[in-house]
């Protein structure tokens, strides 16, 4: 299994960073500098889309695949498994794909898992979907930012072949609620974990 590794300071461009200048106290120094650390992200791929893909044109989604274990903000798993459902196929949608909802229209079966990290455990993840990224928490201590867990899965039509996996390990901002700030990153991650699948059909 080929891993593909990557440092991005993600939320760097979409999260406005508080400076220092001689006159900042200690906290804001020290809230700057958690604010560095929540920027990283890591991300882990089975192996270059390219190369691992069949050609396909069309997607459809299975529900036991599409899993939200955490909720954040005032939105339900079930608002957030339809957020990113739709952030996907926004996403996708340019490079030429298309949603098929009924499955049997579909070329591949795309499958997904959001979690935070007090809701499923590492090795838990890790035994069922053989990939980890393990990004370092080290130093994010400040509560308005947790640990968060996206995997990304392209699957057979029949559920028999896992054609490509990934998982992006990063840090959630839970006091940034607004749905443009959040539909931004999701694009960012998406173009991170999926930027690399060919135009539909090759």
């Amino acid at each position: 299994m080929r891993k593909k590794l990557l440092l991005a300071g993600l939320l760097a461009s979409l999260l406005s960073v508080t400076g220092c200048s001689t006159s900042s106290s200690d906290r804001e120094s020290k809230q700057a500098a958690t604010q560095k650390k929540a920027q990283r992200i890591t991300v882990v791929s089975s192996a270059n889309p390219a190369d691992a893909l069949p050609a396909f044109t069309s997607f459809t989604w299975k529900n036991q695949y599409n899993l939200v274990l955490s909720a954040i903000d005032n939105q339900s798993e079930k608002q957030l498994q339809e957020h990113i459902r739709g952030e996907i196929i926004r996403y996708l949608a340019n490079k030429g794909y298309v949603y098929q909802e009924n499955p049997l229209q579909a070329d591949v079966v795309l499958g997904f898992l959001f979690a935070l990290e007090d809701d499923t455990a590492d090795r838990v993840i890790e035994k069922r979907f053989g990939l980890l990224p393990g990004v370092n928490a080290k130093g994010i201590d400040a509560p308005r930012y947790r640990k968060g867990t996206f995997l990304l899965n392209v699957i057979s039509k029949d559920l028999k072949k896992v054609y490509w996996r990934s998982a992006m390990q990063g840090f959630v901002d839970l006091a940034d609620t607004q749905d443009a700030n959040r539909s931004a990153k999701m694009q960012s991650v998406l173009q991170i974990m999926m930027g690399d699948f060919p135009q539909a059909g090759r």
